[in-house]
Parts: structure tokens; C-alpha cells; sequence
């Protein structure tokens, strides 16, 4: 879920609160929220600032193994671990 910061009309300072994007105005009315935020918060992107080219082999790998360990025998991917493995090493070779 996205960060959003909120002005405090009260007394000024800076709230950060997590919210569905849907409900980022369900505050209430003594935050105002900020339409571009003094920072950007990424929660849930994992990727070492060592890699800026994109995805690594390492990080897609933990990112299937996280959906599997959280959804369990539900978890279906529409791609083949071969593939999986093939798109990343391509990427690899390519960055």
C-alpha cells in the first residue's frame, strides 16, 4: 500500500499513514493531504539500490517464494519456473 503524508491543521506537523488508494481521504478533517509528497516511499519493492537496472534473478526468486509461503498450495504463477528462471538469467545478461 502507497505512503501518503498529511498536514496536521492543528499544529503543523507531517503524518505518514498507509492507505489503500481508494481510501486515502478517509482522514479525518484536521489532515490535509500533501498532492506531491516531500519524499516517495516504495514498501514491498526489495530491490538492492546495487541493481538499478531492474530485477535480479535473487529478488524474483524470493518474490515467488514469499507468494508461495503466503498463499500456500493456492499459489499459482501463469509462468513455468523454467521460464521464470530463463527471463531472469536474459535480464541478467542484458543489464
Amino acid at each position: 500500500m502507497p505512503v501518503y503524508q498529511y498536514e496536521d491543521t492543528r499544529n503543523g506537523n507531517v503524518v505518514e499513514l498507509e492507505k489503500a488508494v481508494a481510501e486515502r481521504d478517509k482522514v479525518p478533517r484536521y489532515l490535509k493531504r500533501f498532492q506531491v509528497p516531500a519524499r516517495l516511499t516504495l514498501v514491498g519493492v526489495g530491490e538492492p539500490l546495487d541493481n538499478p537496472l531492474g530485477v535480479n534473478q535473487t529478488n524474483l526468486m524470493k518474490g515467488y517464494y514469499r507468494q508461495e509461503q503466503k498463499l500456500g498450495s493456492r499459489f499459482k504463477s501463469q509462468y513455468t519456473p523454467d521460464s521464470i528462471k530463463r527471463a531472469a538469467l536474459r535480464r541478467k545478461q542484458n543489464g
